[in-house]
C-alpha cells in the first residue's frame, strides 16, 4: 500500500512539474548559485520594536513565541513561561510548576499557546501533555502515543480549535509510525487525523562531525515542519523532495519541489518551505554540515522567488537601522501560536545590540532602544508585519 501510494505522488508531481505556471508548483535547486538581490526589510515590511520589561523575577533567556497579544519568554534556569504584554512589553504572568507531581511539568520539550482559549500545552515528555492557563492554572493532561518522537518546539503547533498539530519520528533516524504528521484533539490527546507523506528512507537531520581539533560533535539545524499559510499549513517532511499544503479541507497540495533528491545528496542540503509577502516567496536552505573555515554557513542561506516572474535569487536582507546585520527570512520567523502569517519577529538579543552600539552600527530607533539597555536587559523583539495585497 505505501507503494502504491509513493508511486501515486511521484506520477502526480511528474505530470505538474511540465505545466508549473498553472499549478503553482515551484522548483529549487539547493546546489545552484543563483544571483543576488539585496532588499531592506523596511521595504517589505513595517518594523516595530517591543522592548520586555527586565525584572529579577521576570528575566527569560529565550523568546519562545508571540501570539496576538503576549510575547511569551522561557526561563531555562526555573523552568518556567513567562507571558509579556506586546503593547507595553510589561510582564503579565508566569507559569512556574516545574516539578515531579501529577500536576507539574518536569522536562518541557515542547510547547505553542492557544489564546483564544488561554491555552497553554506543554510536552512534558514522556508522560503527557500538560495544558495551563497563562496564569499557571492547570487544567487538564492529554495523552499520547506511545514511542512518539515530539523532540522540539518545531514539531508542535496549533491547528485548529479543536486540534493540535505535530510532527512524530523527529529523532534522528528513528520513526516506529509511517504516519508522521497527525492531528491530535486537545480535549483527551486522542489522534482524530493521520496526514501521510510517503519518503524512500528516513533522514537524519542530526549529523556528527570532527572539530579542527578532532572533537566529535553532534549538530542539528534549525527545522520548520510545519508553518501557517493563507488559511492552510505548509508541511515539509525533510525525507522527501516535496512541501506540500495542508488545506481547511485536509487535502495535501504539492507546491514545492527540491533537486537534486535529499536521498541521493551527501552531504545533505535541507530546504525549508516559504514566508509569503506581496511580491516575494522567502525560503532558505541549511548544509547538514558545518564548515570550520567558515562556520557562519551553517547558519543557512536565504533565497527569494520573485512572484511576479518566477525568478529565484539568493536573498541579502539588511536593516536600516542595524548595519551589516544579515537576515534570513523563511518560516523559522513566523510564530506558531499566530494565525497570520503576515507577522513574525526575530530576536536581538541585548549583548549582540550592546556590541553594535559600541561599533556604531545603529542608528535611529535601534539606537535610541539600545542606549537604555545593560547586559542583564531582556531581548528586544523586532516585529516585522509584511506587505501583502
Amino acid at each position: 500500500m505505501k507503494k502504491i501510494i509513493l508511486l501515486f505522488i511521484v506520477i502526480l508531481i511528474a505530470s505538474c512539474t511540465g505545466t508549473d505556471s498553472a499549478t503553482h508548483i515551484i522548483t529549487v535547486d539547493v546546489l545552484k548559485q543563483y544571483p543576488e538581490k539585496n532588499i531592506l526589510v523596511e521595504d517589505i515590511a513595517e518594523i516595530e520594536y517591543i522592548v520586555p520589561e527586565t525584572k529579577d523575577d521576570y528575566l527569560f533567556s529565550y523568546v519562545l513565541d508571540i501570539s496576538e497579544n503576549f510575547i511569551i519568554g522561557g526561563n531555562h534556569v526555573e523552568n518556567s513561561f513567562i507571558f509579556f504584554s506586546r503593547e507595553t512589553g510589561k510582564p503579565v504572568s508566569k507559569i512556574n510548576r516545574y516539578g515531579n507531581g501529577p500536576e507539574e511539568y518536569n522536562l518541557a520539550a515542547a510547547s505553542v499557546y492557544s489564546e483564544k482559549d488561554d491555552e497553554f500545552f506543554i510536552l512534558n515528555y514522556p508522560s503527557g501533555i500538560n495544558v495551563y492557563g497563562r496564569d499557571g492554572t492547570y487544567k487538564r493532561k492529554l495523552k499520547f502515543r506511545e514511542r512518539s518522537y515530539l523532540g522540539g518546539p518545531e514539531a508542535f503547533y496549533d491547528y485548529d480549535s479543536d486540534n493540535l498539530l505535530f510532527y512524530d519520528g523527529f529523532q534522528g533516524d528513528i520513526n516506529d509510525y509511517p504516519t508522521a504528521f497527525v492531528l491530535l484533539s486537545k480535549k483527551d490527546g486522542s489522534i482524530t487525523k493521520e496526514i501521510p507523506i510517503a519518503y524512500e528512507k528516513k533522514v537524519s537531520l542530526m549529523f556528527t562531525q570532527k572539530t579542527v581539533g578532532n572533537a566529535l560533535v553532534g549538530s542539528m539545524p534549525d527545522v520548520y515542519f510545519a508553518v501557517y499559510n493563507d488559511n492552510d499549513f505548509l508541511l515539509t517532511d525533510y525525507s522527501t523532495d516535496t512541501v506540500y499544503r495542508f488545506t481547511k479541507n485536509q487535502e495535501l497540495i504539492p507546491v514545492l519541489i527540491r533537486k537534486p533528491s535529499i536521498q541521493t545528496m551527501e552531504p545533505k542540503t535541507i530546504l525549508h518551505s516559504w514566508l509569503e509577502t506581496d511580491k516575494y516567496l522567502f525560503l532558505s536552505t541549511n548544509k547538514l554540515e558545518i564548515d570550520w573555515n567558515d562556520p557562519s554557513e551553517f547558519d543557512g542561506k536565504g533565497l527569494l522567488v520573485e512572484k511576479s516572474s518566477g525568478d529565484i535569487y539568493e536573498a541579502i536582507v539588511r536593516m536600516k537601522d542595524y548595519k551589516d546585520k544579515n537576515l534570513i527570512l523563511g518560516p523559522g520567523v513566523l510564530s506558531r501560536s499566530l494565525k497570520d502569517s503576515q507577522t513574525g519577529y526575530i530576536v536581538l538579543p541585548a549583548a549582540e545590540l550592546l556590541e553594535a552600539l559600541a561599533n556604531e552600527k545603529l542608528s535611529g530607533k535601534l539606537k535610541e532602544i539600545a542606549s537604555t539597555l545593560n547586559e542583564e536587559s531582556n531581548p528586544v523583539i523586532m516585529l516585522m508585519k509584511y506587505r501583502k495585497n
